[in-house]
């Protein structure tokens, strides 16, 4: 399998780490969305990453898609998802609000490095800061052990920690120290393990 895509991007992140944790082996195409918008597009027409290409040649698209066909191949006794009941509904509530800390340093990066500073919206950006501030404090609130839910590892912490460490490589200010003890310890525990650092940020465009 090809997987698409920079790993400075938190939802290429998330894959690769699941691919690694599954022991699921792929390439890696580095292509950058901006600088390779053409090329991109070619593989998804939506013009986004990742994209992973299977063996058969067909792309699949968005990385919450791509995870739930990675957890139907891993099966459910590895799925980092569980596959039903109220767990999974759990674990599904935690991966929306840590995606959407993850979407939303993306979006504030476009409206602050990419948007000239002359046509920034400041209301927009301090509403950004609200939903990621408010979006982390809940997380806080919901974290109580080792791991997000549970006693193991789950997909919440997968993408808890591919959106902190966007977040705190892009918007450091909005990841002050000591303010997500709880949030910050479940990514330091993560980004300890060998799937992580086999899949680690990287600075890209």
């Amino acid at each position: 399998m090809i997987l698409v895509g920079q790993l400075d991007s938190p939802f290429v992140r998330r894959v690769a780490v699941t691919m690694q944790l599954y022991g699921m082996a792929y390439e890696r195409r580095v292509l950058s969305v901006f600088a390779d918008a053409a090329a991109v597009r070619e593989l998804n027409p939506l013009g986004k990453v990742p994209a992973l290409i299977g063996d058969d040649g067909v792309a699949l698209y968005d990385s919450t898609f791509i995870l739930d066909w990675l957890d139907q191949q891993a099966g459910p006794a590895r799925a980092l998802t569980p596959p039903s009941g109220p767990a999974r509904r759990d674990v599904q509530r935690l991966v929306a609000v840590a995606l959407g800390v993850a979407e939303k340093s993306v979006e504030r990066n476009g409206e602050t490095v990419r948007r000239p500073p002359d046509k920034q919206v400041p209301e927009a950006i301090a509403r950004i800061d609200q939903q990621i501030a408010g979006s982390l404090a809940w997380l806080e609130g919901e974290a109580a052990g080792d791991w997000l839910h549970g006693n193991a590892m789950t997909q919440a912490d997968v993408t808890l920690t591919a959106a902190l460490g966007h977040l705190g490589n892009r918007h450091p200010a909005l990841l002050p120290a000591d303010a997500y003890p709880r949030l910050m310890a479940v990514a330091a525990r993560c980004e300890a393990l060998p799937a992580f650092q086999a899949a680690p940020f990287e600075a890209g465009g």
